[in-house]
């Protein structure tokens, strides 16, 4: 079995980062929170940067792409879930 490189870490670690920003930025739209919602983008977009970024200078397969970026990206939205119930935003 092949050791887990560093690129494949960036790769989830980005992945998880979009999704899970994505997912705070959904609900703190829905709660009207306008302000946090334009600063929440900039992250999204500086993790979906840092995702592209590692894709391309990973050289992944098509399936370790898939496997290692959806492990991120579930692990994020679900987080995501939990760190807005525990931030208390909600209206």
């Amino acid at each position: 079995m092949e050791a887990i490189t560093d690129m494949q870490y960036l790769v989830f670690i980005a992945s998880f980062a979009s999704v899970f920003f994505m997912g705070i930025n959904s609900k703190v739209i829905r709660d009207n929170y306008v302000f946090l919602a334009a600063i929440l983008s900039w992250f999204i977009t500086v993790a979906n940067y840092g995702l592209m970024w590692a894709v391309l200078e990973a050289g992944l397969s098509p399936v370790e792409y898939i496997l290692i970026s959806g492990l991120g990206g579930s692990i994020g939205i679900t987080l995501a879930q939990y760190a807005y119930d525990w931030t208390g935003l909600r209206r």
